[in-house]
């Protein structure tokens, strides 16, 4: 708890507008986790200045900072896991340009990623990162995160996408990182660093985001296919076949089973693995692949191809999809939801290990994801609650992150490691690697301030320096 000495100052330094101190932090204790770790205070500022006095305040009194945009992160980055200040950018909510010739929009942290969709339609412009939240989750949280989605396939991740950024450091000192042109190589590239970085170097208060031209048409074909096997032999043919469609989206076998009656259409019972496919670009284009993405969905055993061209109904099927993260969690005692990664020809061998593991402990694995680029959210669900059953979800959990590696993949693709993985990190990263990275931690935060606890096993504050 914070000494009455220190609030004091804290309410002198941020302004009572901005300090939460009563019951309203509870709505800042837990993000998409749904594990709450309740902070001693939030801030939600108006200004920079505020930032700037929070971390001053923070680096004297050595009290954790925990960055937070709209809470919809599954890692677990946006938790205050040692107590200490939230600092909430919601009120950092403002789209400051849309700048057509340029094609970039500068946008502060605390937008919703549709919203810039929305804004940069108007000027016939396209903001590709779309995470299946992205109806409510903010571009400072996708860019801390560095967040993916299904459109990456065809465009890439926020990373692609980021051209300046504006940020405060743990010292409290603003800096600009990256240029507005599209080509720069002045030094080493700080805005590389803080894309991905977790909340755990700086304080992002504006983005400069590159758009592309909107694509004037877009189809989407769902495929009906008899099991995974065809799907992950199609996703192999399409590349042999040089498309790029827009989204490749897959639902497994199990995945099918629990959203078949959710589905706008109604399935063939042979149907038991569904891809969702996006063909986008110039009318023609557009057109043409959606053609040949539907021939490939034949050829590779698909029982049938259906086709949806904008409208309710693509608008549902991609509804359907974005929701099945919070579909297993309503219908499952429990859950746990990973987002690894692999390369595409070790889809299908990966599946398949990752049931067996899950078959081992008596708990169900259902899969969706990414296809396209390889990123399977592969989710650990159990019937029955309670420590004994949780316990033999992580058990799974951890082998799946070994099979992913074996593979040659990653233990996550967008989710981030945040406090969720941070026991793992050590199955990806080498020693001398994470080392390296523990030690740009420290140059950029010597108080280990700033969303102390993530990514990597850091000490207690009062020992960081010993």
């Amino acid at each position: 708890m914070l000494r009455e000495e220190q609030l004091h100052e804290l309410k002198a330094a941020v302004g009572a507008a901005s300090l939460i101190l009563d019951t309203r932090r509870e709505a800042y204790a837990a993000d998409e986790l749904k594990v709450p770790h309740l902070p001693d205070a939030v801030v939600e500022p108006t200004g920079t200045e505020q930032i700037q006095a929070l971390l001053r305040w923070a680096n004297k009194h050595r009290v954790p900072v925990t960055p937070r945009g709209a809470g919809t992160g599954l890692s677990g980055g946006a938790l205050a896991v040692r107590g200490g200040v939230v600092l909430s950018m919601a009120r950092f909510n403002r789209i400051l340009d849309i700048d057509p010739v340029n094609r970039w929009a500068v946008v502060q942290p605390g937008v919703i990623n549709h919203q810039l969709q929305e804004a940069a339609a108007v000027h016939g412009l396209f903001y590709p990162p779309d995470p299946a939240s992205w109806e409510s989750c903010s571009l400072g949280g996708n860019v801390a995160e560095d967040a993916g989605g299904p459109r990456c396939v065809k465009y890439g991740v926020t990373r692609s996408y980021v051209m300046q950024l504006e940020a405060v450091l743990p010292s409290g000192e603003r800096i600009t990182c990256g240029t507005r042109t599209r080509k720069g190589v002045a030094g080493y590239s700080l805005r590389d660093l803080l894309i991905g970085s977790e909340g755990t170097l700086a304080v992002i208060t504006s983005m400069v985001l590159r758009l592309v031209p909107r694509p004037a048409r877009t189809i989407t074909l769902l495929a009906l296919l008899p099991n995974s096997r065809a799907a992950c032999s199609l996703t192999a043919a399409v590349n042999r076949a040089g498309l790029t469609p827009s989204a490749l989206e897959f639902m497994d076998e199990a995945a099918v089973d629990l959203v078949r009656g959710d589905m706008p259409v109604d399935l063939p019972r042979d149907c038991r693995c569904l891809l969702l496919l996006e063909a986008d670009g110039h009318p023609v284009e557009a057109e043409q692949c959606a053609e040949a993405l539907g021939a490939l969905c034949l050829e590779a055993g698909a029982l049938d191809v259906w086709l949806a061209e904008g409208g309710e109904k693509a608008a549902r099927l991609w509804e359907v999809r974005r929701r099945l993260s919070r579909t297993t969690r309503d219908r499952f005692a429990q859950k746990l939801s990973e987002d690894i990664a692999v390369p595409l020809d070790r889809l299908e061998e990966c599946l398949e290990e990752c049931r067996c593991l899950g078959r081992a402990e008596g708990l169900e694995v259902l899969a969706y994801g990414h296809l396209g680029d390889g990123n399977l959210h592969v989710n650990v669900l159990s019937a029955e609650a309670g420590p004994e059953a949780l316990a033999r979800m992580w058990g799974v959990v951890e082998e799946i992150f070994r099979v992913a590696l074996r593979l040659g993949g990653t233990i996550t693709a967008e989710h981030g490691v945040g406090c969720w993985k941070q026991p793992y990190i050590g199955l990806e990263l080498p020693p001398h690697s994470e080392a390296l990275q523990m030690n740009i931690k420290r140059l950029f935060d010597p108080n280990n301030i700033l969303n102390p606890a993530k990514i990597f096993s850091w000490p207690p504050i009062e020992e960081f320096d010993r």
